[in-house]
């Protein structure tokens, strides 16, 4: 299952899909609340492009997640 999500989020970018992989794991390490609106950042080895507005969830309840803003993302991936 995780495979499935995970290649669903690259249609979005490499830096989409980290970004919210980011904000779940410090969800999970109890960093981050999950009822609070975060700022998260991800991109590839080339650096950080892609910043989005995100309410965080725990793994166990991902497809909790809610994307609340795109603030900016590569427009070539």
């Amino acid at each position: 299952m995780k495979r499935i999500y995970t290649y669903t989020l690259r249609i979005f970018g490499q830096g989409t899909k980290v970004a919210i992989e980011a904000a779940v794991m410090a969800a999970d390490a109890g960093c981050i609340r999950t009822n609070e609106d975060v700022i998260s950042t991800g991109g590839t080895s080339s650096g950080i492009d892609t910043a989005l507005v995100l309410q965080p969830a725990n793994a166990s309840s991902f497809l909790d997640v809610k994307i609340r803003e795109v603030i900016c993302k590569p427009a070539d991936f």
